[in-house]
């Protein structure tokens, strides 16, 4: 890709304001992808795509705001866990270590790893899916499932 001078100064300047905001903050592996990809962009490190601003009104690094946002999303997930252990009949405790270790991983409680979906092509809740997964196993011949087909 040909850049003029302007689109060259431009990203020269982009990466040192990026080495330099680097040399001040200590970033994760995953962050420090993330952030050399929305340099190359063509964006500054000053700036976020998700609109969020300090208390002064003034639109915070793209770090900060992507830090916000996961932290937004992890406090998400815990109450969406809460909520749907207490709506869970006979979860065992098997069940309920998976669940946990699932939404650790940043999943929600309303996705499966299986991709299993209902009639409407949405996806099922993650102990619906274990359980149908389940009973798959022990009960091939209800599915139409023959013996040695995989199936999940």
């Amino acid at each position: 890709m040909n850049l003029t001078y302007n689109e060259n100064a431009t990203a020269c300047t982009l990466q040192e304001e990026m080495k330099a905001y680097e040399a001040v903050r200590r970033l994760k592996a995953d962050e420090h992808k993330l952030l050399v990809e929305w340099v190359a962009d063509g964006n500054s490190v000053y700036r976020n795509p998700f609109y969020m601003y300090d208390d002064d009104g003034d639109l915070i690094d793209y770090i900060s705001a992507y830090r916000r946002c996961v932290k937004k999303h992890k406090i998400e997930l815990r109450r969406e866990l809460k909520e749907y252990e207490a709506a869970i009949v006979n979860l065992s405790d098997k069940e309920r270590s998976d669940l946990h270790e699932w939404v650790l991983a940043g999943n929600s409680v309303y996705n499966n790893p299986y991709l299993m979906a209902d009639d409407s092509g949405g996806p099922i809740d993650y102990i619906r899916a274990v359980r149908i997964t389940a009973d798959m196993r022990e009960n091939p011949e209800l599915y139409g499932i023959q013996c040695g087909e995989s199936y999940v």
